[in-house]
């Protein structure tokens, strides 16, 4: 097939495509209770209604990572590098067990598989009865970790199809990279591990489109789902350097309040509660986990501030120039 057909195959995300292998892994992805929290934030987004409590939490292990990618907010960063605290991760998870959050993704602005707890982190979440988890990874270090754990999905973004075009976007070693990628799809069919979905990303950017039809071609027999990304929501950081300014302009114009206000909540490394994930400089910060529970920080002032704002087509800081305010 062509990209094109390739790309008409595929079910359209807030973020990008997903082509997923075979339909059973898509009916398994989409699930009944994933797929009515999705409509019932897709409804409260579309009539700006205000929600109790966030149905999903991003929640960062670290913000340190052993790349330093082309089109990544980490090129930007000024706040505070670090591991979350064990105590504050299980402050998170036992406030959220106790609500109606929908899922976890254990990955923020850095690598998580670089936290000495990751498993059981994965692993804490499901026991507190978190109905799913996924993880994202750069796949430089050895993935095999997760294996036995009970994470749901796994995404690995690759970016890249040869040395070159990877050394480009990842400023890394593709043949390491792909080397773990198989040895870990080998040693999770060598011992009939269920799960993780494995979901595979690449992002939709010049470097990459001519390349999109090869990399799906080569991929989608190994894993479960081809995710072809936008580029958008990593860039307001960079000063939008990687869009063009006809194409920023245009996503201003008119433009509503962000979506990632409400239904999602960011927990930084150090327990900062924060509205928005690309956040490099943490000028998006509520309070802390330390003296501010999610549920406090979620209906506190600083948040109702914010969205008072923008309904009234306010846009300040880092949302002033966003054009990833409806992607979520």
């Amino acid at each position: 097939m062509t990209l094109k057909e390739l790309l008409a195959t595929g079910k359209q995300s807030a973020q990008g495509i997903n082509i997923y292998r075979n339909k059973e892994t898509e009916i398994w992805r989409y699930n009944s209770k994933r797929r009515n929290n999705r409509i019932f934030a897709e409804e409260s987004y579309k009539n700006l209604k205000y929600i109790s409590f966030p149905l999903h939490i991003i929640i960062e292990p670290t913000n340190n990572c052993n790349m330093m990618c082309e089109m990544c907010l980490r090129n930007v960063m000024t706040r505070p590098k670090g591991y979350m605290d064990w105590s504050v991760f299980v402050k998170v998870v036992d406030e959220c067990s106790k609500e109606q959050v929908h899922s976890f993704s254990l990955y923020m602005l850095g690598e998580p598989l670089l936290h000495p707890d990751i498993r059981e982190m994965i692993n804490y979440s499901k026991r507190m009865t978190i109905p799913y988890v996924d993880v994202s990874t750069n796949a430089l270090r050895d993935m095999k970790c997760l294996l036995g754990t009970a994470l749901d999905e796994l995404i690995i973004s690759l970016d890249g199809i040869d040395n070159e075009t990877y050394a480009k976007n990842r400023r890394s070693d593709y043949s390491i990279v792909e080397e773990n990628i198989l040895s870990f799809l080998e040693a999770k069919k060598k011992g009939s591990y269920e799960y993780p979905l494995i979901r595979l990303q690449i992002i939709d950017m010049e470097s990459t489109r001519p390349y999109l039809e090869q990399f799906i071609d080569k991929w989608l027999k190994k894993v479960d789902v081809i995710y072809v990304k936008k580029l958008e929501g990593m860039v307001q950081g960079l000063n939008n350097k990687l869009v063009s300014p006809e194409d920023v302009s245009k996503r201003l114009e008119n433009r509503k309040p962000c979506k990632e206000l409400y239904f999602t909540h960011n927990i930084n490394w150090n327990g900062d509660h924060a509205f928005c994930c690309h956040d490099p400089k943490g000028m998006s910060i509520l309070g802390n986990m330390n003296n501010m529970s999610i549920k406090q920080a979620w209906c506190g002032y600083k948040k109702e501030l914010e969205m008072k704002c923008q309904k009234q087509g306010v846009f300040r800081g880092l949302c002033k120039t966003c054009v990833d305010y409806d992607n979520w």
